[in-house]
Formats: structure tokens, sequence, C-alpha cells
């Protein structure tokens, strides 16, 4: 990576450290499946909120999910408003790569990389999905009914389609419209297989 470059991502990081107010996320590790349900909802939720807050060692870019490329050679790119795509890399790609499209925050660490400037993800968040607030969450079944374990709560999916339902244990995001009491599905989109 040339200074230019360099200096301009290090600035990036300084400056959203100094213009965040929120505290911020815990790390999501790439595999929840041997937490207690209460650390797996936390995880699951970390990647759900508006940019957190720079850790000093970090930088936090929001922008645009493409995925792209071939089967074989598949690349996650960011592409921030103003500049040209960042290929994403790092354990939180596979996750992102499934998020294409979505408007997300990144936090992590400029690295060096062609074809694009790369950047290595260690932690995210979903802003929107075709310009809703997704729920983000771990998928569980009890007593017969679906529900999505998020950071803070627990909320029953009413009327989920039978293919969500089949996903327990799954880190998926939900767009819902409230009907009375009901949270009612409109759409959802898998993050990590159970």
């Amino acid at each position: 990576m040339n200074r230019a470059r360099w200096g301009a991502a290090l600035a990036l990081g300084v400056v959203g450290a100094a213009c965040s107010h929120a505290p911020p996320a815990k790390p999501v590790a790439s595999s929840d499946t041997a937490r207690p349900a209460s650390d797996t909802a936390r995880a699951a939720s970390d990647t759900a909120g508006a940019a957190p807050r720079a850790l000093p060692s970090e930088t936090v870019l929001t922008g645009k999910v493409g995925a792209v490329g071939l089967a074989i050679a598949p690349v996650t790119s960011l592409q921030v408003e103003g500049s040209k795509a960042m290929t994403l890399v790092g354990p939180m790609e596979p996750e992102l790569r499934r998020l294409g499209s979505a408007t997300v925050w990144v936090a992590g660490s400029p690295v060096s990389g062609p074809p694009n400037a790369t950047f290595s993800v260690t932690r995210y968040g979903i802003v929107s999905i075709d310009g809703a607030k997704p729920l983000v969450g771990i998928v569980m079944t009890r007593d017969g009914a679906t529900w999505l374990a998020t950071e803070s709560d627990t909320v029953k999916l009413a009327k989920a389609p039978a293919e969500l339902a089949a996903k327990s244990g799954a880190k998926v995001w939900v767009i819902v419209r409230h009907l009375g009491d009901d949270v009612i599905t409109q759409s959802y989109g898998v993050i990590r297989d159970p």
C-alpha cells in the first residue's frame, strides 16, 4: 500500500474515532455454536446498528456490499460513497458476501492486496437492506413457534415462512412489520448456516 493511501486510511480512522459517540460493539466470533444462548444472541446482533466507535487500532467504514467474481475466485467488496471499491477480507468476509447490496459498516484495518485497496474486517453491522433496518439474530424454535434471538431480546416471528423456521441455529437478518402485537416476517436472508 502506498504512503498516500495508508495516510488516507489512517486519517479515516482518526476522524471516525473522534466523531463517533456510540459505545464500541463487541467483536463477532466466527463461530457462535459453542456459546450459551445469551452469548449467541449477543454476537448475532453485533452485526446490527449504526457504526460503532473505532477502537484505537481500527478504522470504521460504511458502504454498500458487492459480491462479485467467479465461484472459484469470489470477491467481496465495499463501495464507500465517493471512493473506489475496497476488497474485503478476514474472518467476517463469508458473512458479508451473503449480504450483497446491503449497506453495512465494517471495522478493521487496511491491508495490502491486489487489485483494489483491501480491508481486513474484524466486525461489521448491517445499516440497511433495501432501505429497511433489519433485525439480526439466531433462529430458534420453541413450543412450535419460530423465534429470533437478538442481542437485546428474543422476538417471536408470527407467520414465519417454513424455510426460515427450518433454519434453527442459523444467523439471519429479518425485515419485519408489526401488526398489533405480532411481528410479521416480510423478508429474510441467511448470514451464516447453523
